[in-house]
């Protein structure tokens, strides 16, 4: 017997079941994940945002965070928005703005996301 007739009669097989497996063990162990854009409506507000920091909390969880931002001295803060992937789609946003003059707002959302959407939470009444 030959190299290549050794190869393609025992070798060949061992390396496709191996690579069918891994591939079944791959496609069995992934945890389902569901992605999607939160966006921060200020509304009226928004020329008196400083900074913001919010995080995504999930079974009592931290599954994502937006890094602290801050504004420019006479900038405005503009949209702000953040792609999350999760584990869930029910959850809790747990946002931190900072106003002129130093006053930190904290609002805590409960939020609904589903696969590919884009999740807008209106911060204005809760930021007067």
């Amino acid at each position: 017997m030959t190299r290549y007739e050794f190869f393609r009669k025992r070798i060949a097989p061992i390396a496709f079941l191996l690579v069918v497996g891994l591939i079944a063990y791959d496609a069995c162990s992934k945890e389902e994940r569901t992605r999607a854009t939160i966006v921060f409506d200020y509304g009226t507000v928004e020329p008196q945002v400083r900074a913001v920091e919010a995080e995504l909390w999930m079974n009592n969880a931290k599954t994502a965070h937006f890094k602290h931002r801050v504004t420019l001295e006479g900038a405005r803060m503009g949209k702000t928005k953040f792609e999350v992937s999760v584990p869930d789609k029910d959850g809790e946003l747990r946002i931190d703005v900072e106003l002129e003059g130093g006053v930190h707002k904290e609002v805590v959302r409960a939020v609904h996301i589903e696969e590919g959407a884009t999740v807008t939470v209106p911060l204005d009444r809760d930021l007067r």
